[in-house]
């Protein structure tokens, strides 16, 4: 009787150790495709686009490049004479238009020997030639007409270019920005509404290059300015145009 109380017992004990193996497998392999579903579930959608953004803005400052050119039989005449010439030039920039030293910079200046070619004596020495080479920075923009007559008058016989910008560029490279995002934001919107999605976020954004282009005369141009002047033509009427502040943006979305 005993025995076969132990009989039954082992057979009952068996029969639980191999249920529990079981349970255990299978709830294993539910949890191994449980966190496959996931995984698959949070792959995301996503569109990549790249944008840009401009603005077209007044200039609100100039930078004058101009020089004082003079010339002698020797070194010493010509800086003499040049330094003279120079003088009446800062009157006008510090007296008349009362412009800050600080924006006034020497840009270059020297002394060179000048020469005279001949097929019969070759180089000949003819004198020396002196300049003095300044940047001024300007922002009265409408009285550039009056301080080019006022600078050709005093002595500055060379204009090297005039050059109108901003000094303003962050805060335009801001607006900038939000027009290149507004213009990310409608072309992901185009190719998620194609693909039968919707937006749902941004993921990722790199900003590209920011482009100023200043509204430049070159040395040729700013020598038909003088020109006009030396005429005697009516005080000078520069148009300083506009200035275009470029950027742009990559900028990754999610789709859902």
């Amino acid at each position: 009787m005993k025995k076969s109380a132990l009989q039954v017992l082992s057979v009952v004990l068996a029969a639980a150790v191999i249920g529990w193996f079981g349970f255990v497998k299978g709830e294993g392999n539910a949890v191994s495709a449980e966190t496959s579903t996931s995984a698959a579930q949070t792959a995301p959608y996503t569109v990549t686009v790249g944008a840009s953004g401009s603005v077209m803005v007044e200039p609100d400052v100039a930078y004058l490049r101009l020089a004082v050119e003079t010339r002698g039989s020797k070194a010493t005449e010509a800086q003499q004479a040049n330094a003279k010439q120079f003088a009446g030039v800062e009157k006008v920039l510090y007296e008349t238009f009362g412009i800050a030293k600080k924006d006034v910079t020497t840009t270059g200046f020297d002394v060179q020997p000048e020469y005279n070619y001949t097929e019969k004596d070759g180089r000949v020495l003819k004198g020396y030639i002196a300049v003095h080479s300044i940047q001024v920075t300007y922002r009265k923009l409408p009285d550039i007409g009056k301080l080019f007559d006022a600078l050709t008058e005093s002595g500055a016989n060379r204009l090297d270019g005039v050059q109108f910008s901003t000094e303003k560029k962050e805060q335009y490279e801001l607006e900038a920005l939000k027009k290149a995002m507004e213009n990310a934001a409608a072309k992901a919107g185009v190719l998620s509404t194609s693909a039968n999605r919707q937006l749902k976020g941004v993921i990722n954004i790199v900003q590209g290059e920011v482009s100023n282009n200043p509204v430049l005369y070159a040395r040729e141009q700013a020598k038909a300015v003088m020109a006009d002047m030396a005429a005697g033509s009516a005080p000078s009427s520069v148009q300083s145009g506009q200035i275009e502040i470029s950027t742009q943006v990559t900028v990754q979305y999610e789709m859902q």
